[in-house]
């Protein structure tokens, strides 16, 4: 009986997967890429998610790959600390294809003080637990799909569905890229007041906080973010403010 009511779980897992694949085949959207991946992944008990290239981030070309939804602060602080630089789970996908778990000993064995002050402060984040799927394509740049979560949970059925679900995330990704890449579009730089509203943004104010702290219509506000992503060449809030940070163009203080 114990052994049914596993193997009603594994399918399940494995039916999740399957599902996510089947819609993110049809989606045009990097958005709605990552707002699929993210209810797949919750169902699965993860709460936050991050497909990405594993190049530094504050030169990341073109092409890369940078989707995520993790907390808003704690996504500006790890790009203010630079923390891609000594980020292990990073290091650890660009010396291996398989996915592992952040209880693998190759995690948790031989960290310096920067990288165990770093999963310290992850975790006081919330960011406690986590499964990465390495990607490593012929001709594209190295990435990783990290999924993250309040709990320990090592489910072999789960971590074999987020297997298949990074790896089609992360290829759908690219190819959603290469399909909306506007590189011929002459540059817009953003605007006093655009700038001014993604700075709030980043700070996890919501439209009408933002109306209220600048004096102005809420949806005035919403406008100058909808033009600001525009202008980015992104689609959600969150790849604004960090597509605003990285550059060098734009300084939050």
């Amino acid at each position: 009986m114990i052994r049914g009511v596993v193997a009603l779980a594994d399918l399940q897992a494995f039916q999740i997967a399957l599902d996510f694949i089947e819609a993110a085949k049809r989606t045009q959207s990097l958005e709605r890429l990552g707002q699929l991946f993210q209810a797949s992944a919750r169902k699965l008990g993860f709460a936050h998610y991050a497909c990405v290239s594993c190049l530094e981030f504050d030169a990341l070309p073109q092409d890369a790959v940078f989707l995520a939804h993790y907390p808003d602060d704690w996504t500006q602080y790890y790009l203010e600390n630079k923390y891609d630089r000594i980020d292990r789970i990073l290091q650890i996908s660009l010396g291996t294809s398989m996915p592992f778990n952040w209880d693998n000993d190759n995690v948790i064995h031989g960290r310096s003080s920067d990288q165990q002050r770093f999963f310290d402060e992850a975790e006081d984040a919330g960011l406690v637990y986590g499964v990465t799927v390495p990607i490593h394509v012929v001709g594209a740049y190295p990435g990783a799909v990290n999924v993250v979560g309040e709990f320990h949970q090592a489910d072999p059925s789960v971590e074999h569905a987020l297997h298949l679900m990074g790896v089609y995330m992360h290829d759908r990704a690219v190819k959603l890229g290469e399909e909306q890449d506007t590189p011929h579009l002459p540059r817009q730089d953003l605007s006093p007041r655009e700038l001014e509203c993604l700075k709030w943004a980043s700070a996890g104010k919501t439209d009408w906080e933002i109306s209220s702290l600048l004096s102005i219509a809420e949806r005035t506000v919403h406008a100058h973010i909808e033009n600001a992503k525009r202008k980015l060449g992104v689609h959600t809030r969150l790849q604004a403010v960090v597509k605003a940070f990285l550059s060098s163009n734009y300084y939050f203080k």
